[in-house]
């Protein structure tokens, strides 16, 4: 206690100084407290488009999509919310979609008024979407989920183009790390093992297309540049210059192989990247 009380003796007058003092704290805090603080610390620094789910990767509705879809679509995604797009505009978002809302639907069905739910407008069960920018900052976007009580906001770009949606997982994920729920795929899903090593091909991993470029810097220690863009998938994107016939395509940037190993239409989903002993150019070809 009397050490504890000496380290506690000079108050932090900058946030450096604060990080630093949590930072040291782990001779007296618990490892996860520690983290904890530092997550609270970083919020301020982290801007909404490190932590929202980019476009390519969001599920939404339209609002002329009928209901019978719409339950299709939650029983196969089991999201909680989905944002509603104009059926004439994709960039228009007019709501969000409370899976829960749909109750009532439900006890409508079972009381077999079928007439009755295929007239009702998905329109008309639209909650009020909250727009942020992906520029603003963590804490920025906590205090207006906090304002608004909601828990899913819509991004835009500085055009107010849609870029994705923000959950308010995503923000305690930033805190507290990775939460797991009941529907999540572990071994896909979560970002522990998105990049994990192969089982039978050497100097090779698998890595999600949403894996933030910094992270596979900083697990394969590579040098990939994200000056432009976040993700592993956006880098790849990137460099074939196109959205078509992705599966089995590959780039090499620096001294590494990038193979698209699954996609979705148009999406990205998970990659193969090899250690090679090429020089440090692109080149573009197929797999």
């Amino acid at each position: 206690m009397r050490g504890l009380k000496r380290w506690l003796s000079t108050a932090p007058e900058t946030r450096d100084e604060l990080i630093s003092l949590v930072q040291q704290s782990r001779q007296f805090l618990e490892p996860d407290t520690v983290d904890m603080l530092e997550g609270v610390l970083d919020l301020p620094a982290t801007q909404v488009r490190e932590i929202m789910t980019p476009r390519p990767q969001v599920i939404g509705l339209h609002e002329s999509t009928s209901l019978k879809e719409v339950m299709d679509i939650i029983l196969e995604t089991t999201h909680s919310r989905y944002p509603v797009f104009d059926s004439q505009d994709d960039d228009a978002v007019i709501g969000i979609l409370l899976a829960k809302d749909l109750i009532p639907i439900l006890v409508h069905m079972m009381r077999d008024q079928e007439e009755k739910i295929d007239s009702k407008r998905l329109k008309d069960l639209v909650r009020q979407p909250l727009y942020i920018t992906e520029t603003s900052r963590s804490d920025t976007l906590l205090r207006s989920l906090q304002r608004t009580q909601v828990h899913m906001a819509i991004v835009v770009d500085d055009f107010g183009n849609f870029a994705g949606v923000v959950t308010m997982e995503d923000l305690l994920e930033e805190i507290v790390g990775d939460i797991v729920d009941e529907h999540d795929d572990f071994d896909e899903d979560s970002d522990i093992n998105n990049i994990v090593a192969h089982p039978e091909k050497p100097n090779t991993w698998r890595v999600q297309a949403s894996t933030v470029i910094e992270d596979c810097n900083d697990e394969l220690g590579s040098h990939f540049d994200d000056t432009d863009v976040d993700t592993m998938g956006g880098l790849v994107m990137q460099a074939l210059g196109y959205v078509s016939d992705l599966e089995g395509e590959s780039v090499t940037i620096d001294d590494w192989q990038i193979t698209i190993t699954d996609v979705d239409g148009r999406s990205i989903n998970d990659l193969e990247v090899t250690k090679t002993n090429a020089d440090s150019h692109i080149l573009i070809g197929s797999h």
